[in-house]
């Protein structure tokens, strides 16, 4: 829900101030990130000099992005420049779902062993 929020705000943030003719969104999903990526070809800004904590300031959204993305251990990147363009990454880590079926080796199903074995001949068949 995180990140459908930050790419809410990002989005948002484009249509009301960057007056860009392309947005791109990406999710990408590695073995412990889950990432966001939304950059336009906008007007771009100066980001504020950095905080006390090392991160740049910004307008409420980006505020609220930055506090919804580190309540879940995450990283909020902003990256823009007047004219060139604004870049904004999210990254939080991954919560693995548990292991499969087949990786905490549980046997197949009944049915599944029965339909790779070759069909029986019934006494008619022999018969014949």
């Amino acid at each position: 829900m995180t990140l459908l929020r930050v790419a809410q705000e990002a989005l948002a943030n484009v249509a009301k101030h960057a007056g860009a003719s392309r947005a791109g969104v990406t999710l990408s999903y590695m073995e412990d990130v889950v990432s966001l990526d939304v950059r336009d070809d906008g007007v771009g800004f100066a980001p504020a000099p950095a905080n006390g904590s090392g991160h740049t300031s910004g307008g409420f959204g980006l505020i609220a992005m930055r506090q919804r993305v580190s309540r879940l251990a995450g990283e909020l990147e902003i990256e823009s420049e007047p004219g060139a363009g604004t870049a904004v990454s999210a990254s939080l880590p991954a919560i693995p779902l548990g292991p499969s079926p087949q990786a905490a080796g549980a046997a197949e199903p009944p049915h599944a062993a029965r339909a790779a074995e070759p069909p029986q001949a019934t006494k008619a068949e022999e018969s014949t």
